[in-house]
């Protein structure tokens, strides 16, 4: 796996925003989704402390993700891995 991102096209926006395309490989894309759904996970976790445990079978561990949840997922590992200064390695895999 390369750990490279290619930036194609970076398009400012008004609102100080931009809108970036990047080439990335698909390992890292997982990567950003997992290091999305932790962000996710821990954000609730600070606003809500009431979660209590489940105990889950290992076949309910593996689940399908529409290509919009999977790109939800990949933004909010983006906005993570940002958050962090991208500091060493720039998603922890699981």
């Amino acid at each position: 796996m390369s750990d490279t991102i290619e930036v194609l096209d970076m398009v400012d926006q008004p609102d100080g925003s931009a809108i970036m395309t990047m080439d990335v490989e698909p390992e890292l894309v997982r990567a950003f989704a997992h290091t999305g759904l932790k962000y996710l996970i821990e954000q609730v976790e600070l606003q809500d402390d009431t979660i209590s445990p489940n105990t889950f079978e290992e076949s309910t561990r593996a689940i399908e993700l529409t290509n919009e949840e999977l790109n939800t997922l990949f933004h909010f590992g983006v906005i993570s891995a940002l958050k962090r200064g991208m500091e060493g390695d720039l998603c922890q895999q699981p």
